[in-house]
């Protein structure tokens, strides 16, 4: 095995699936991954997740999370200021991709707003502590846990990667598009393409699985306009085996924090 040292550049929160995320100092990390990223879901009444692939004005709902105190914004709304659901409050099934999950209602006054918003009926759901959502059991042990996002706790991506990129279509692509939890610098572009792990001074970060991309990084973050310079880049930089690959789904193992900074020892086999 060989190993070379890197650092987290920077950190991502996405407190609601699909929707807007924004850059933090730190993540602490529980059971179910980063504490408050993707644990708040917007879903049909049927209790089928909504995504921003299919309702891309979803990129454009603002969030913020203080002391469990979620906040969301939109341009023309009024924010909206979403208490965590109490241990009384209805019980739904809800449905991401092939798992079902149970999930507390949000209620009334966060329905109306959504439905607003997305001009479709929604509905805000959270994801409380004693839900259980396995991670995909091909890359993951029983009893390692997930909340709402696609598959994985963590995603990781590169600076490096993104710089050849953004070269490559002509311009300064956000990592936003990306939806990374941790951004990391110091190695070669697409060099995470072979790392197995992160080693952390408490523990590291598993590198399980490549991460397919679809649309939602093709498209401009403010006007939600597909950009064939960045598809051509994709196409030149990240196609393998017929599949859009742009950085590492990952686990954590034994880590409670990571902050902004922290240096990293890369494993690759």
């Amino acid at each position: 095995m060989t190993a070379q040292t890197i650092e987290i550049a920077d950190l991502y929160l996405y407190p609601v699936k699909s929707c807007a995320g924004y850059r933090v100092d730190r993540l602490t990390f529980d059971h179910q991954g980063p504490v408050g990223d993707r644990r708040y879901m917007i879903v049909d009444p049927e209790g089928e997740f909504l995504t921003q692939r299919r309702l891309p004005v979803m990129a454009s709902i603002q969030t913020r999370l203080q002391q469990g105190v979620l906040t969301l914004g939109m341009d023309g709304m009024e924010d909206l200021v979403v208490d965590p659901p109490s241990a009384s409050s209805r019980q739904l099934t809800v449905s991401v991709w092939s798992d079902k999950a149970k999930a507390l209602d949000c209620g009334d006054l966060a329905a109306n707003w959504l439905t607003e918003v997305l001009g479709k009926p929604a509905r805000l759901v959270f994801m409380p502590p004693e839900s259980h959502r396995q991670v995909d059991r091909g890359c993951a042990s029983v009893g390692q846990w997930v909340g709402f996002a696609d598959g994985f706790p963590l995603l990781v991506t590169s600076e490096e990667s993104l710089a050849t990129l953004s070269q490559s279509a002509g311009l300064d692509i956000d990592m936003l598009r990306f939806r990374p939890n941790v951004v990391v610098r110091g190695g070669e572009a697409f060099a995470e393409q072979q790392w197995q792990a992160l080693t952390h001074d408490e523990g590291q970060l598993l590198l399980v699985k490549p991460c397919e991309r679809c649309v939602i990084p093709t498209r401009d973050l403010l006007t939600q306009q597909r950009q064939p310079d960045v598809v051509a880049a994709l196409k030149q930089h990240c196609l393998i085996d017929r599949r859009l690959i742009f950085g590492q789904n990952a686990l954590v193992e034994r880590i409670k924090v990571l902050a902004a900074g922290d240096s990293l020892a890369v494993v690759v086999a």
